[in-house]
């Protein structure tokens, strides 16, 4: 946007200079036309004798037209060209507003999928300590039985033993 009222002021300082040529213009052919009313008072406030007058009027003949033809397509291209910029500027808004819910949908489907997380982090949690637990209580009726199997092999190897010794007697 910035460009553009540059482009435009430049515009506007275009069409002062052409203003002031217009009237220089304006001036020389009244210098032209009324050439025996030529005075010093005329020749001051145009900076430089008739010769250069007529010369800078001669040279603004022919390159102010072309110019002036340059100038307004200029003027409707940057007027297209603000034309295009808004209408670009109205989609952008559109697609960020679109886009802004699409955001805001992820974002509540972030949320939403974090909190799964979390949950099926900590059941995970919990059945690692519940197994670890379990795991523990077998290994402790493990040893329970080993025990109790070994005291009942020596019971029983002790109750031989006896029921040998008493045979023996």
């Amino acid at each position: 946007m910035f460009r553009y009222s540059v482009i435009s002021e430049q515009l506007a300082a275009d069409q002062t200079a052409s203003d002031q040529r217009n009237r220089l213009n304006a001036a020389t052919k009244a210098t032209t036309d009324n050439s025996t009313c030529w005075s010093a008072i005329n020749q001051d406030a145009l900076g430089g004798s008739l010769a250069a007058v007529q010369l800078s009027a001669g040279v603004l003949q022919i390159a102010e037209p072309p110019l002036d033809r340059v100038r307004s397509q200029l003027r409707e291209l940057i007027g297209k060209q603000n034309k295009i910029y808004i209408d670009l500027s109205k989609e952008k808004y559109k697609l960020d507003c679109s886009e802004v819910a699409r955001l805001n949908d992820m974002m509540g489907d972030v949320k939403r999928y974090k909190e799964k997380l979390t949950r099926v982090k900590r059941e995970m949690q919990g059945i690692y300590q519940r197994t670890k637990e379990l795991k523990k209580r077998a290994a402790n009726v493990a040893a329970c039985k080993q025990r109790d199997y070994q005291r009942k092999l020596e019971r029983q190897q002790h109750e031989e033993s006896l029921i040998g010794s008493q045979k023996t007697q």
